[in-house]
């Protein structure tokens, strides 16, 4: 028989946990919680719509476990504050490995590792980590609490990403790196040696080309039909 789950978040994100955990994990949803001023609707995704404020007396903890499943809003605070929410009222939190991800690594509650991630010997995840789709972490390399990191970013080996911090699409960070709290490392941005907290990072954008695309078909051989 399958564990009872409920998912905090009724949004895009929700409905992307929502199809791992009943592709092939060991729970079943049974309902869906948010925030009160948020209920607008009885149901979501076919499941009960509930309010936050209902869910302990509704949801026994003893019975029931939590997956929190929002975005990472203010680097990624809005989730930790549920997840602590949820953990003071004693809740357990469920994590979710993709089959397809083999590996000797660890994790902890309320952490996601996504079909594609590739991780290697020895990494630990800790408490309410995201990891997305072609997203790479090497050996030894340790994720805090409360992290996102974004499809096809590649964090070293022997490095550690602190609390809170966002690592966006494509970003890079290199081998024995040391990456404060609440830092946003933007998309194909590049870290090769240690950061503070509160570190933004953020790539130069490529400037568009001078030629629009028909008028670059013309000039290039390589597209040329």
């Amino acid at each position: 028989m399958k564990k009872e789950l409920i998912i905090f978040g009724a949004g895009k994100i929700a409905e992307v946990i929502t199809y791992f955990f009943e592709r092939d994990s060991e729970y079943q949803i049974v309902a869906y919680v948010i925030d009160d001023v948020y209920v607008n609707q009885d149901t979501y995704l076919g499941k009960p719509l509930i309010k936050l404020s209902e869910v302990v007396e509704r949801y026994a903890p003893s019975r029931y476990t939590i997956f929190v499943a929002t975005g990472y809003q203010g680097m990624n605070q809005l989730r930790s504050s549920k997840y602590d929410y949820f953990k003071e009222n004693g809740y357990s939190c469920a994590s979710y490995i993709s089959p397809l991800v083999k590996g000797n690594f660890t994790i902890g509650e309320n952490t996601i590792i996504m079909d594609g991630a590739m991780i290697q010997p020895c990494a630990t995840f800790r408490n309410n980590v995201f990891v997305w789709g072609g997203a790479m972490v090497g050996h030894h390399a340790v994720v805090e609490d409360h992290c996102w990191l974004t499809g096809g970013c590649l964090v070293g080996g022997v490095t550690r990403i602190g609390k809170n911090t966002f690592v966006g699409l494509g970003a890079i960070v290199g081998h024995e790196v040391i990456v404060g709290e609440k830092c946003m490392l933007g998309a194909a941005t590049l870290t090769i040696k240690s950061i503070g907290d509160g570190v933004v990072l953020i790539a130069v954008p490529t400037e568009p080309h001078r030629l629009n695309s028909e008028q670059f078909i013309r000039m290039s051989s390589c597209f040329r039909t």
